[in-house]
């Protein structure tokens, strides 16, 4: 799974944002949560691509309101649990 692929703060990034998920699915403001747990923005950024490239989520840019997440597999949630 791609997981594997992530950088400790990449992982980090992305057990912040499914965090943040109500449930599989949600609204997310990178700049929110990159200032929350202490990293750029950027680094959430690249863990979404890796993330949406390995067909693990979906998604969509709502301009100034943030990103639309949505979880495809759900096998993610599990991963990051052994992670943590």
């Amino acid at each position: 799974m791609a997981i594997n692929t992530l950088s400790y703060s990449e992982m980090k990034a992305v057990s912040a944002i499914l965090g943040e998920l109500d449930g599989t699915e949600g609204r997310l403001t990178a700049s929110v949560i990159a200032d929350r747990i202490g990293i750029t923005r950027s680094v959430i950024v690249n863990a979404l691509r890796k993330l949406e490239s390995a067909g693990i989520i979906e998604s969509r840019s709502l301009g100034m309101k943030g990103t639309y997440l949505k979880v495809i597999n759900e096998g993610i949630f599990d991963k990051l649990k052994e992670y943590n």
